[in-house]
C-alpha cells in the first residue's frame, strides 16, 4: 500500500480534461488536500512523476475517436512508471470565434481536439489555418489574448465556452457524442509484484530479435490462458530504426499469473506497467 501522495501532476492549465481527471482522482481517493501542479506538456508530467517518488501523475492514454495518445505511450517506454488507476472522462468541445466562421483565418486547437472534431471543421472551417497548442484551455486563453488581431477561432472545452457564452459559435462540435478519453494515474515504478486481482494489466513487450511468427506466438500464449486483450499497440523502440515494441492491455483472470510466467520464458523483455482498476 502506497502512502498518500504529496503532489499530483497533470497537463494544465486549470480546467483541462486532464485537470478534470486529476480532480476525480482526488475526490475518489480522498486526496482533497493534495495540491495539483499543472505542466505545459505530457512529458513534463511523467518526468516530474519519475523524479518525485511521492508524486502521482495523471496523463491521457487513449481517446475513443482519435486513438492512442502517442506522447504518453512513448513516455511509458522512456520513464519507469507504474499504472495505479484508469479514469474515463467524457470529452465535449465548443467552438469560440471572433466574427463569422466564413471569415476565420486561424484556428487554435490541441492536436487531439482537432482530430476529434475533424468532420465538423471540414464542414465549417475548411479555409482556416490551424495553429496547434499545448492544451484545450491553452487554445481558449490564447484566443482571448489575441482577440481583435484578426478573424480567428478556437476549440475549447464546453466548460470554457460556458464562461464566454457570447463568443460560442458551436457547441458539442466533437464528431461523436460518446467521445471519451481514458487517463492513467501513474507513480514511479517500484519492485512490488502486480496485484493481478485487479481488473486490468498493462504490459510492455520488447522483442530481443525480429523473426517470422513472433507476434503470433505471443498472442497464442494469451489465447491458451483464455485472456482477453483490450488493447494492442506497436510503437517504435526509439533505440534502433524499424524495431518495434508492443504495448498490451489485458483483462485479468485466474490464469493471469501463469500467462505472465509463460511470457517470461520467451526470448523477449517483459515489463509489467501496472495492474489497476477503473476509478469511477
Amino acid at each position: 500500500m502506497h502512502p498518500p501522495p504529496a503532489r499530483i501532476y497533470t497537463l494544465g492549465p486549470e480546467g483541462t480534461f486532464s485537470d478534470q481527471a486529476a480532480q476525480r482522482l482526488a475526490t475518489g481517493l480522498g486526496l482533497a488536500g493534495v495540491p495539483i501542479t499543472y505542466t505545459r506538456t505530457i512529458p513534463e508530467v511523467m518526468a516530474h512523476t519519475e523524479a518525485e517518488p511521492d508524486a502521482l501523475g495523471v496523463v491521457p492514454i487513449e481517446n475513443s475517436v482519435a486513438g492512442t495518445v502517442t506522447q504518453t505511450q512513448d513516455n511509458l517506454l522512456r520513464h519507469h512508471q507504474t499504472i495505479l488507476w484508469e479514469i474515463n472522462i467524457r470529452v465535449r468541445f465548443s467552438l469560440v470565434a471572433d466574427g463569422p466562421l466564413e471569415r476565420v483565418e486561424v484556428l487554435l486547437a490541441h492536436p487531439q481536439a482537432y482530430d476529434q472534431c475533424a468532420e465538423y471543421l471540414a464542414g465549417h472551417l475548411p479555409q482556416a489555418q490551424v495553429r496547434f497548442t499545448n492544451s484545450n484551455v491553452a487554445s481558449g486563453l490564447s484566443f482571448l489574448e489575441e482577440r481583435g488581431t484578426g478573424p480567428m477561432a478556437a476549440i475549447v472545452p464546453v466548460e470554457f465556452g460556458a464562461q464566454h457564452r457570447e463568443l460560442v459559435a458551436g457547441e458539442d462540435i466533437q464528431d461523436f457524442a460518446n467521445n471519451t478519453t481514458r487517463f492513467l494515474v501513474t507513480r514511479r515504478r517500484d519492485e512490488a509484484a502486480p496485484d493481478l486481482a485487479r481488473d486490468k494489466t498493462s504490459l510492455l513487450i520488447e522483442p530481443q530479435a525480429d523473426r517470422p511468427g513472433l507476434l503470433y506466438e505471443l498472442l497464442s500464449i494469451f489465447n491458451r490462458h483464455g485472456i482477453n486483450l483490450s488493447r494492442l499497440e506497436s510503437r517504435p523502440s526509439k533505440v534502433t530504426p524499424w524495431v518495434y515494441v508492443f504495448f498490451i492491455d489485458f483483462n485479468n483472470n485466474a490464469a493471469s499469473a501463469a500467462c505472465l510466467e509463460e511470457l517470461r520464458t520467451t526470448a523477449n523483455r517483459i515489463t509489467v506497467l501496472g495492474s489497476y482498476d477503473l476509478l469511477e
